[in-house]
């Protein structure tokens, strides 16, 4: 039910009109015509009348309170590497936005400036990250929390992705990084630089191992906390070996490589950030410079593939939800492509007579 209220002021006469339907609050709105106040009327009792209505003053909640709200709700559902990314990316959302801008403020146009201010500070996969939380917490207000939004990050262009970096280990250059970790004084560092070179996990995934996940007569682990679903990771002998002689050694506690225990939070969320310092000594002191710790796990997925290992085995060790991600390694498959074609060299060509002989036959 709609009512117009009619107000004569000194300089012009207005018209409110409030619409009541029952299950909605009630909603008013002020027009300089009756026929303005009318149309808006009949359009919104329609729309409450047939469950269409979303009242715009839900969306009224600050960035900090959305924010907050999918840090608790979504994020602490995600790895703890994943759950530290965001909530820096939460801090800076705020910093560059403002802690108190309403939702619906923040338009397509806000949005292109925060991307150009980050651009001139981060990179483009950084920013690119930074956008998909934003866009996919207008996702959340809009699907889950009822709020009537629309999402002001699809309206605008992302920055380019930028091509994957993929440097690998030639077996020589891994040799002499774990020759030069074993002379570390970090004593777990080269079991823990050989599980990552003979696996492919990701540091974080290797650093936070508990022995519970490790099952070394079948020689595999289980991952239950990864980037995307849970995994089970083969294991080289070379690597149960040196498990095993490190379970001898230090017994069976609770963490592989490390005990968790009155650490930092930036230890407990990113356990491999222990390594580092030690890790960069010796790769510097190795000539591997240029050498990240992410790049050991491109160094066992390229060997891997130019082993044999086909691609859907290697995304399945890997834990990659499609194979996208290791078509990038395709590349180091050329001198096998070319034996591979040698072996059809013959195929649909008429063989040729070797002899005088053989061509009367």
């Amino acid at each position: 039910m709609a009512r117009i209220l009619t107000r004569k002021g000194k300089r012009k006469t207005t018209f409110t009109s409030t619409v009541r339907v029952k299950g909605y609050d009630s909603v008013s709105r002020t027009f300089d015509t009756k026929g303005e106040a009318r149309a808006w009327a009949a359009e919104i009792e329609s729309d409450m009348k047939g469950r269409r209505f979303k009242d715009p003053r839900k969306a009224n909640r600050t960035l900090t309170e959305a924010l907050d709200r999918y840090l608790d709700t979504v994020t602490t559902q995600k790895a703890r590497t994943t759950q530290e990314r965001e909530r820096g990316i939460a801090r800076n959302l705020k910093k560059y936005i403002g802690e108190n801008t309403l939702l619906p403020d923040i338009s397509p146009s806000v949005v292109a400036t925060y991307r150009d201010q980050r651009l001139k500070t981060v990179s483009a996969y950084a920013v690119r990250l930074e956008l998909a939380l934003l866009s996919h917490l207008f996702v959340k207000a809009l699907k889950e929390w009822e709020l009537p939004l629309e999402n002001p990050v699809n309206a605008i262009d992302r920055p380019k992705a930028p091509k994957g970096r993929i440097i690998f280990l030639k077996e020589h250059e891994a040799v002499r990084l774990l020759d030069e970790c074993q002379k570390s004084r970090n004593k777990m560092l080269y079991p823990y630089i050989l599980v990552l070179l003979q696996t492919g996990m990701r540091p974080s995934e290797a650093a936070g191992l508990r022995w519970s996940q490790i099952d070394l007569a079948s020689r595999s682990l289980t991952l239950h906390i990864t980037k995307n679903e849970p995994r089970t990771v083969p294991l080289t002998k070379v690597v149960v070996a040196a498990l095993q002689k490190m379970r001898d050694e230090n017994g069976e506690i609770d963490m592989v490589f490390f005990d968790g225990e009155g650490k930092s939070e930036r230890a407990q969320n990113r356990p491999s950030s222990r390594f580092r310092p030690a890790f960069d000594q010796a790769r510097d002191r190795a000539g591997l410079q240029s050498v990240h710790m992410h790049d050991l796990r491109h160094t066992a997925a390229s060997h891997m593939l130019m082993a044999g290992t086909d691609l859907r085995t290697l995304a399945a060790i890997l834990g990659h939800s499609t194979l996208q991600m290791v078509l990038r390694y395709t590349h180091l498959l050329d001198e096998h492509k070319l034996k591979a074609v040698d072996r059809i060299n013959s195929l649909g060509v008429r063989s040729q007579p070797t002899s005088p002989g053989e061509a009367n036959v």
